[in-house]
């Protein structure tokens, strides 16, 4: 499958499940992003996980084409964001920071090294309340500008409390100069759903 079909078929499914406009405007990835996490369930545009599946912070390979690969000093910043909190049809809360690590160089090839990146929110796995249906995880990858990304004053909508809902990692992005490049994103609901 070429770049570009896979291209399509990425974006395609980012507007069925509402990810494009939610939380993201459209654009054309770079690099394809993939994630395991450690009880070996894998992250496929918008696959169903068990919550206990996704508990621990995820391994991320990411296969970057080769105007990624510009600069080896480029750094990128990787986040995990939740647009359905409270719930998809509630988002008080939304979007909520699952995990948030910047300053990260992109490898040749397999996963992402952590080392030397700067965890500005550590990962905390989904926890959707009671009832209120399948949340979407989304995984984005930013390529990074001239302003260096800090730390949120919270997870609840990014800690920009005083902003309208699901404006977390595009308000983030914009105000750090960060220009979006690869995502994912899976679905996961509390397992007690009805009565």
């Amino acid at each position: 499958m070429t770049l570009i079909t896979m291209n399509q078929s990425l974006i395609e499914k980012l507007k069925n499940d509402g990810v494009i406009p939610d939380v993201i405007d459209e654009f054309t990835p770079s690099v394809f992003v993939q994630a395991e996490f450690p009880s070996g369930k894998e992250m496929q545009l918008g696959n169903t996980l068990q919550l206990a599946a996704t508990q621990e912070q995820p391994k991320v390979i990411v296969t970057p084409d080769d105007v990624s690969l510009e600069s080896k000093d480029r750094r990128y910043t990787l986040c995990l964001t939740d647009p359905d909190a409270a719930s998809r049809d509630n988002p008080k809360w939304a979007e909520f920071c699952h995990w948030l690590v910047t300053d990260i160089q992109l490898p040749t090839s397999g996963p992402l090294d952590f080392k030397n990146s700067k965890e500005l929110m550590e990962y905390m796995g989904p926890a959707p309340p009671e009832k209120t249906g399948k949340h979407r995880y989304v995984l984005l990858l930013f390529k990074n500008g001239a302003k260096e990304p800090q730390k949120l004053d919270g997870r609840k909508k990014w800690g920009f409390e005083d902003h309208e809902p699901r404006v977390g990692a595009r308000y983030y992005a914009k105000k750090y100069d960060l220009e979006l490049v690869g995502t994912n994103f899976f679905l996961c609901q509390n397992e007690k759903q009805d009565g």
